[in-house]
């Protein structure tokens, strides 16, 4: 049977860019049958655990009633971005809270919301698969790492190293093509969102190529997007991208915010009809370099503007496209063929791209100079980016025409991987 094609997905409504980290939400849908008490005790279980410190210890429970008309899980979704996006409690409780949402006799909902500075998203499900443990009784607190343990933690190290890292950047920030818009612009700048669904098979094989990181989604989404860039006349070579210390770093199944952005180029100069695995291979590369030579974050836009090389308020400029973590390729129970366990619910994710994007009350939109922020997340077997893009440096057209490109990459791509890649304008 033959895959479908990508499908792109209309733009949203805008929404006024807002600043601070806001909160996220994940959440998994269990079908079977299922105690909704034992939940919540498995929720105390968890909460009493030192590495969970800081969780609140009961389970808040919404009526089905509370989902409202139309279809249950479309209107779960919404009830769990409004709690997402709802003030933090006046009182002061804890901001990490599990949510329990009924869609029908026995088909349920468990989501937790965190702030992003205080949880990154792999907490987030570690978080959530916990829960599910202690309901089944395989829970271990000591599986997970006491976020106290890491306190101290820095990922450069010595001074040395730290200032070797610097007089690299100091070298690679010329490299970096001159900005699209102006980094002093002070006009007034909306968030829209876009989506562009893509069927697991295609996705598997996009994910599937070679090269010194294997498959890589996040990275296979840079070098497609890349290459559509470089066609619309975009002389941008920067991208942003999540880097998980806890794999670079072996901190095991450390809770909290152990992802950072990874500030990089991918150097396209030269190539002309190329195979998509050699784009791949020149993402990779720009990747591993600033891997190498990794410095926080916060420290690497104080360098910049120290330097020179980043101007206040967008220092993002140079790297102006950020793209998420994701898994690769999707790891629901259903896509891996798992059985669920004996006599227990079946566990899967749920509408995770609907829970993704920033658009709306997030509070956590690009202010920095970031024109595109990519998320990519899994929705009834499929995957989905989900494209925020600032107005008006990025307009809708644009938008729409670089999500058909990408589609119609994707297509070529997953079609015959060893083919020429080629300019999205010349289909």
């Amino acid at each position: 049977m033959r895959a479908r094609r990508p499908e792109r997905i209309p733009p949203s409504p805008g929404a006024l860019l807002e600043t601070g980290t806001g909160r996220h939400v994940r959440a998994l849908q269990t079908d079977g049958e299922l105690d909704t008490d034992r939940l919540a005790a498995a929720v105390r279980t968890v909460a009493a655990a030192p590495p969970f410190a800081g969780f609140a210890p009961d389970l808040r429970r919404h009526a089905a009633d509370a989902l409202g008309p139309g279809d249950p899980a479309t209107c779960c979704v919404a009830l769990l971005r409004a709690e997402r996006d709802r003030p933090v409690d006046r009182d002061g409780g804890p901001p990490n809270r599990f949510h329990w949402v009924p869609l029908a006799e026995r088909r349920h909902v468990l989501g937790l919301v965190a702030p992003r500075d205080a949880l990154d998203a792999r907490s987030l499900y570690m978080a959530l698969g916990a829960v599910l443990q202690a309901y089944f009784g395989r829970f271990r607190a000591a599986a997970y790492r006491d976020p106290t343990e890491l306190a101290g933690f820095d990922p450069v190290g010595r001074p040395t190293a730290d200032e070797a890292r610097r007089r690299w950047w100091s070298r690679e920030f010329p490299r970096y093509a001159t900005p699209v818009h102006d980094p002093r612009s002070t006009h007034r700048r909306v968030l829209h969102t876009a989506r562009l669904r893509i069927d697991a098979q295609r996705w598997a094989t996009l994910t599937g190529g070679s090269g010194p990181l294997g498959a890589n989604g996040s990275l296979a989404v840079v070098a497609l997007l890349a290459w559509c860039l470089r066609a619309q006349g975009r002389p941008s070579t920067g991208f942003c991208c999540e880097f998980d210390l806890r794999d670079r770093y072996e901190l095991g199944q450390a809770l909290g915010p152990f992802t950072d952005r990874l500030a990089f180029r991918v150097d396209l100069d030269g190539l002309h009809s190329p195979a998509f695995s050699e784009v791949m291979r020149r993402t990779q590369a720009g990747f591993l370099d600033s891997v190498v030579h990794y410095l926080p974050y916060p420290r690497l836009l104080d360098h910049g503007v120290r330097t020179g090389a980043l101007r206040t308020p967008h220092t993002a400029a140079l790297w102006d496209v950020t793209v998420h973590f994701c898994r690769n390729p999707p790891r629901s129970a259903r896509t891996k063929n798992e059985r669920a366990p004996a006599g227990g619910p079946s566990v899967e994710l749920f509408r995770e791209a609907e829970l993704l994007s920033h658009a709306g009350r997030s509070g956590a939109a690009p202010t920095d100079g970031a024109l595109l922020d990519v998320h990519i997340g899994e929705l009834d077997d499929d995957m989905v980016l989900v494209l925020d893009y600032v107005q008006p440096d990025f307009t809708a057209a644009a938008a729409v025409q670089l999500l058909d490109q990408l589609g119609w990459l994707i297509d070529r791509v997953s079609t015959d991987p060893a083919a020429p890649l080629p300019v999205p304008s010349q289909r």
